[in-house]
């Protein structure tokens, strides 16, 4: 009996909520959010970098849901126009006036029919904590999106079970800037990351103008 009750715990605490998007609570033996990274090296995409949430086993983790990462603090110079450094085809970003976030979601294969490629259709929300005015966004697609994965539907071969509930890993970036349209200006916002009922662990950023 003693056993059963543990492994219900450990199946409690490591599942997020699916009904109400409760905030992911899930032991950090699965994962690591990397601290003190360079998030002015962070490009928007899907590429995995330096800042991103990181699975413990990448390729047998029992975690599924949404992980972000993001600067505690960003201070913004001064008298610089993001008309000086427009964003780039495919959706990247430079200059001084961003706030990158990197993020990992880990959804099974048949979730929202999206086949595990997940991190565009993430949601990304900041919410000015001293406003409550609310920015959104999800990943830029770019001039030049990839077809999908299986671009013509009547050749996308039979799944079992056991493959259609599989978890697969995708990542995201955002520049909150030029992605939500966050203004430059001094601001703490609360951030944090849905998509369907998966909602991932909360941030706060504070900004500044100097």
């Amino acid at each position: 009996m003693f056993a059963l009750i543990s492994a219900c715990i450990f199946i409690i605490s490591c599942t997020p909520n699916q009904t109400d998007k409760e905030e992911i609570k899930v032991s950090n033996d699965l994962y690591e959010i990397p601290e003190n990274c360079n998030f002015t090296t962070v490009q928007s995409g899907s590429q995995e970098n330096e800042c991103s949430p990181v699975l413990k086993d990448p390729f047998f983790s029992e975690f599924s849901g949404i992980l972000i990462n993001g600067p505690k603090e960003i201070i913004w110079p001064k008298n610089v126009s993001l008309e000086d450094h427009p964003p780039g085809p495919m959706g990247t970003t430079d200059g001084p006036l961003r706030l990158m976030i990197a993020g990992l979601v880990r959804i099974k294969f048949s979730t929202l029919g999206l086949k595990g490629d997940a991190g565009g259709e993430v949601l990304l929300v900041a919410v000015d904590q001293k406003t409550a005015q609310s920015y959104s966004g999800k990943m830029p697609k770019g001039d030049f999106e990839a077809p999908p994965f299986f671009a013509d539907p009547s050749n996308e071969p039979e799944l079992t079970e056991s493959e259609k509930n599989s978890l697969l890993s995708s990542h995201f970036n955002l520049d909150l800037v030029h992605d939500l349209e966050l203004p430059i200006a001094d601001a703490t916002y609360t951030i944090y990351a849905t998509l369907g009922d998966y909602k991932s662990n909360e941030l706060i950023v504070s900004t500044k103008v100097k």
